[in-house]
């Protein structure tokens, strides 16, 4: 779905500012969709009334029509170009209501088994049909119902769902890795250790454990790292120990800090104590709440022409929590600039190796930017010495902060960009998020594989 509410104010600026634009490509998302609207039976959507979908389209031919006319006057005709934006605007609310009647009329047909009103639905690809809830329910009642009767898109939605159940573990890593069974410590040995540790490195965040008088052991976890993190502590066996909270205990550490965890009490001081224990970080927090209203920018420069070889929901490995990220193939050294203003919580650029294989994923060169909300910005397959920027600094939007390469699991030199924060569900893994993205042709919400837009 194109939404263009956040972006008119910024776009009249720009097109007042300079020479005459292709004012009608801000209307292509509309009409793309509206050939696709035009094909729904109104007895499928429930509505008695057939001019709900045959006006919006009669509408958007005609803002295609005004657009070409204002794109073509010599001159610049600022009424026209104003009642132009304010139909656009109308435009996407009229479009995002017949999209909700959509999903209404779809999970209607499923609950009530009306196989031809589905099928009909469901073989117009609309964006709705990706909603999680919708898809999945949708390849529900498909393979239930339509063993002997193929309905191609939605046979290709069940190819995605097979795929991400394959590459949930691949997106994973590919993000960022869970750092799992780290050692619990001693005071001494956690301040011997922390003399050489880096930022970002397994040890970056430790728990040690004191035991008191008492026979009870305290927990006390510090986090080295500028940025939040979210720890998981688990124990796969207590002995004569009770723990003063649910288990596994999941907290999350600001930058910089240090706090008791947990304490073990001991139940019986004639008994002796066993514990074994185990914890994993993640950079991020599951708490934050991403601000949906924001328009990130196309992370390279002004006027560039850029293609989309993986998008949301990709066929390769944009699948379970990694769904939402996008692949820009460029050559490497090709300069990146930040999406969204934010701060440097990750930069690693003195990798040098990349390949079509696993085994290359621990040499990904990347910048990742913590935002205001708490979500961070990822940029990676950087090239060796492509990070431009260094952590703790603060970058604004638009500002250069690496070069494109083809370090890490690439199969060839492109930008891995996502924004993400740790799945709430594990509470171990970072969940890539949907993300609005401004360009020359309007606001994109769901990057497709083979889409081509400008940079604003």
């Amino acid at each position: 779905m194109i939404k263009f509410a956040v972006l008119f104010g910024f776009i009249v600026m720009i097109l007042h500012a300079q020479n005459p634009l292709p004012y009608h490509l801000l209307a292509e998302p509309l009409e793309q969709n509206a050939r696709k609207i035009g094909q729904l039976n109104v007895e499928a959507l429930s509505v008695s009334d057939s001019s709900t979908t045959e006006n919006f389209c009669n509408d958007v031919q005609n803002t295609v029509l005004m657009g070409e006319s204002l794109a073509a006057s010599p001159s610049k005709n600022q009424e026209g170009l104003n009642l132009y934006l304010q139909q656009l605007r109308t435009l996407s609310s009229r479009q995002e209501q017949i999209y909700q009647l959509y999903r209404k009329s779809l999970l209607d047909a499923i609950e009530t088994k009306d196989k031809k009103r589905f099928e009909h639905l469901a073989s117009i690809e609309l964006e709705p049909l990706h909603h999680p809830r919708v898809r999945s329910e949708a390849i529900a009642f498909y393979q239930k119902n339509f063993s002997d009767h193929p309905i191609k898109n939605l046979d290709s939605l069940c190819k995605e769902q097979l795929l991400e159940t394959k590459s949930i573990q691949f997106a994973i890593e590919q993000e960022q890795a869970y750092e799992e069974h780290l050692k619990i410590l001693k005071r001494s040995e956690a301040q011997q250790l922390k003399k050489n540790v880096r930022i970002g490195s397994r040890n970056s965040v430790m728990i040690t454990a004191d035991t008191t008088t008492k026979g009870s052991v305290v927990f006390e976890a510090e986090n080295l790292n500028p940025y939040r993190v979210t720890l998981t502590l688990d124990f796969e066996t207590i002995s004569n120990l009770s723990s003063t909270a649910h288990l596994p205990l999941t907290v999350e550490l600001a930058g910089y800090s240090k706090k008791k965890i947990l304490e073990l009490v001991r139940l019986d001081a004639s008994k002796s104590t066993d514990y074994r224990s185990t914890y994993g970080w993640v950079r991020g927090s599951p708490f934050v709440r991403h601000n949906d209203d924001y328009v990130y920018a196309l992370p390279f420069a002004k006027g560039s022409g850029v293609y989309v070889s993986q998008g949301y929901n990709g066929g390769m490995s944009h699948k379970g929590l990694s769904a939402y990220a996008i692949d820009f193939p460029f050559p490497s050294g090709t300069p990146i600039f930040a999406a969204r203003e934010g701060i440097i919580v990750g930069s690693e650029g003195s990798n040098n190796l990349g390949g079509a294989s696993p085994q290359y994923r621990q040499y990904a060169n990347y910048v990742i930017v913590e935002h205001d909300d708490g979500t961070m910005g990822n940029y990676y397959h950087l090239r060796q010495g492509g990070a431009a920027v260094k952590i703790g600094e603060k970058v604004k939007k638009g500002q250069l902060i690496a070069y494109s390469g083809n370090t890490g699991y690439s199969s060839g030199p492109h930008l891995h960009f996502s924004v993400s924060k740790v799945d709430p569900v594990s509470m171990r893994r970072p969940m890539n998020l949907p993300v609005k993205i401004q360009t020359l042709q309007g606001i994109v919400t769901y990057p497709r594989q083979g889409d081509r837009y400008t940079v604003l």
